[in-house]
């Protein structure tokens, strides 16, 4: 764990090792990610009162987005001539740790919470972005477009994943993000109703 907090500062720092450095026993990420999710669902309030739900919910999104976002970025990297020799999983939920800070921001006015937020999500990205083009020797642009192109699989992921939990029971998504959320899945539930009727 010591190691894991000092690699941490490093990355606040921008000061990036190699990626043999952020292999670490396989239930340390899991560990870490896991409580991520669960710090994250203590702002999903407006999705009921189903504590346990919203917790189940925030873990689901939590690990399936970090899992496509790894392999994700693996493959865009790969396509820019990096070879891997290790693992990206570790480094990139490192340098999402910060959102252990994000449920302190609920102690500032709204204003300020809302500044506070949107710093830590640009700070985030800045962490991705430089940490993942030292250890892959790949240009920050092309980094950065790989994580803005990872952004709408991002937004699917989330609205599936609401969509299956309220189906569930565990979380009630409120009628203004209903419409939101039918509209980011809906091509995905069309594309076969679609294709069937090309071939009439």
């Amino acid at each position: 764990m010591h190691r894991l907090i000092d690699d941490f500062i490093g990355l606040l720092r921008f000061r990036v090792g190699p990626p043999e450095q952020y292999q670490y026993p396989r239930w340390l990420p899991a560990l870490l990610l896991t409580v991520l999710g669960l710090v994250a669902s203590g702002g999903t309030g407006e999705l009921g009162n189903n504590i346990a739900g919203r917790m189940g919910f925030m873990l689901l999104f939590t690990w399936l987005e970090t899992l496509l976002f790894t392999q994700f970025m693996t493959i865009w990297l790969r396509l820019a001539k990096w070879q891997p020799t290790a693992s990206l999983f570790g480094l990139i939920v490192l340098c999402n740790s910060l959102q252990f800070f994000e449920p302190l921001t609920s102690w500032l006015p709204d204003d300020a919470a809302l500044g506070a937020d949107l710093a830590l999500s640009l700070l985030t990205i800045a962490l991705l972005v430089n940490s993942l083009a030292v250890v892959s020797g790949v240009r920050r642009v092309r980094v950065l477009l790989g994580v803005m192109l990872f952004a709408p699989v991002a937004m699917l992921t989330l609205a599936m994943c609401l969509q299956l939990s309220s189906s569930l029971g565990w979380v009630s998504i409120p009628q203004d993000m209903l419409s939101s959320v039918s509209e980011a899945t809906a091509p995905a539930a069309d594309a076969p109703a679609e294709g069937g009727k090309s071939d009439l």
